[in-house]
């Protein structure tokens, strides 16, 4: 009897409809801007019958390219040689063989279209190589499924043959299954975090959005008797407080728009999340516009990210950002965000990645005054020029209330900076590195010392006659920097470097 996968396969066939949707997608959406422009009626010297004939012939060859695609799109497990093997490519054949050793993590992923046509989307991830995933977008649960076991199979041999340990095979399925807590987001819950996080993340995609509208369609705006009319009613107001007013009702109302875009964003991003924590391993399931389903294991999370605000704290919410293990180019799109944990929950996540042990007190550490004075300066100095030459140049106010407004913001910058100066530090202890930031938003960085790969000591011309460094240290998922400490440091440097250096840990 054949092993599963023994033999090259295919993905299903409904994946044909899958890719032709994909790659006609992919083809079209830089094209938006031109639909839009002969919908506004300045394309009436082109024959709309060729655009037609045209846009037939080009999904056309989309089709004949995705049923190419599909079939020289092949897989399977090569079990002497313990690796997983997949061939593609239509116009130039592409080979990857990936040993046992080197996989990472198996997962799922579904979007939309995908849950409407019955298939999965399988991702592997692999130690050490530029690319980002191998992803199998196209097959039944069943086999998606049993192509999960397998593979995760092979990885706890691996991982339990380096410990000298017993395979999880001969464990009991029951405890193998075993649920010791769980976390699920509510409608409320989402809502929640929508309306208390990602404040000027909304309002950041709004302003791209229309400022990629507004260079798309330049030429017509310039063209356009609305844009005129709106310029002209700007030139009406004849006095500063009334411009305010105006920029203040504007923002105001960008501001609830963000807010509103915000909530759209969670909601498709951590629908029905949940969190289950097994024996081994957190089960992630969350997403609306793509369901991703993941399982996490302690040793590839390299950094963790305890996160919170004001307001979500009163509301008991805080949110894990896990850093896993990735080549260099992916180190920001491996991270995964588990928010609306409680407090008693985050504990319990926490704990589970750091081993179960306890976090115990360390030496603590902060930066030179001269980062408070850095950042004091280059808040306070470029603003205050720029906006009094600005009103020596129009001279739209009063010296005394330019200089009362420049006080008061001066003042204001004050206050902000020492606080987030108050608020840093870098805590070491015998097991673990804890980087505290935020004023608002509140972040707590956490690195087990024995996940360390290395660590970075500069020290610009600038910084030797104050006998300042700054450190980075340096983790398979990403690099944690903490500015301007006193060299005595090094001291602390070489104990790290000794810890890293005696650790028998397994580090992913």
């Amino acid at each position: 009897m054949n092993k599963p996968f023994s033999q090259p396969e295919r993905q299903s066939l409904v994946g044909i409809v899958l890719i032709f949707l994909s790659a006609l997608y992919k083809s079209l959406k830089g094209l938006w801007a031109i639909a839009i422009y002969v919908f506004l009626g300045k394309t009436s010297s082109f024959n709309y019958t060729y655009i037609s004939l045209g846009l037939i012939a080009f999904a056309i060859l989309i089709l004949i390219f995705s049923i190419l695609s599909y079939r020289k799109f092949l897989f399977h497990i090569n079990y002497e040689a313990d690796e997983f093997v997949l061939n593609k490519g239509v116009f130039s054949s592409e080979n990857i063989a990936i040993s046992f050793g080197k996989i990472q993590q198996v997962y799922f992923k579904r979007s939309i279209i995908q849950r409407i046509i019955g298939v999965y989307s399988v991702v592997i991830q692999s130690a050490g190589s530029s690319e980002k995933e191998i992803e199998i977008k196209a097959l039944s649960e069943e086999k998606a499924m049993l192509l999960q076991q397998k593979l995760n199979s092979f990885i706890e041999e691996e991982s339990k043959a380096e410990e000298n340990e017993l395979s999880t095979e001969s464990l009991p399925e029951e405890k193998k299954k075993t649920t010791y807590w769980e976390h699920r987001l509510t409608f409320t819950d989402l809502l929640k975090l929508g309306v208390t996080s990602n404040y000027f993340r909304g309002f950041g995609l709004i302003l791209i959005f229309f400022s990629s509208l507004y260079n798309q369609f330049a030429d017509l705006f310039t063209e356009n008797e609305y844009a005129d009319e709106a310029a002209n009613y700007l030139n009406t107001f004849q006095s500063v407080g009334e411009i305010l007013m105006v920029l203040t009702f504007m923002f105001i109302a960008v501001f609830l728009v963000g807010i509103v875009v915000s909530i759209i964003e969670t909601f498709l991003k951590y629908f029905e999340l949940k969190l289950t924590q097994s024996k081994d391993s957190l089960e992630l399931e969350m997403g609306l516009k793509t369901n991703t389903k993941v399982s996490l294991h302690p040793n590839r999370v390299q950094i963790l990210r305890l996160i919170t605000n004001p307001i979500q704290r009163k509301l008991n919410m805080y949110q894990l950002q896990l850093s896993l293990t990735s080549s260099t180019e992916t180190h920001k799109k491996n991270r995964i965000n588990i928010p609306g944990l409680s407090w008693d929950k985050a504990t319990k996540a926490t704990r589970f990645f750091l081993h179960h042990h306890e976090r115990e007190e360390g030496e603590v550490y902060k930066p030179h005054k001269l980062w408070f004075y850095r950042r004091l300066f280059w808040g306070i100095v470029p603003v205050l020029t720029a906006a009094l030459g600005l009103n020596y140049i129009f001279e739209t106010l009063p010296n005394p209330v330019v200089l009362s407004l420049g006080l008061v913001y001066a003042i204001c910058i004050f206050l902000y900076q020492r606080k987030v100066y108050q608020k840093i530090n870098l805590e070491i202890s015998e097991e673990f590195l804890v980087k505290s930031t935020g004023l608002w938003s509140k972040m707590q960085v956490i690195i087990e010392t024995f996940k360390l790969q290395s660590i970075s000591v500069s020290q610009p011309i600038w910084l030797r006659r104050r006998k300042l460094v700054n450190i980075t240290f340096h983790t398979a998922s990403g690099d944690v920097r903490f500015p301007l400490v006193n060299e005595a440091f090094v001291t602390q440097v070489n104990y790290l470097l000794y810890k890293i250096e005696t650790s028998t840990k397994a580090w992913m």
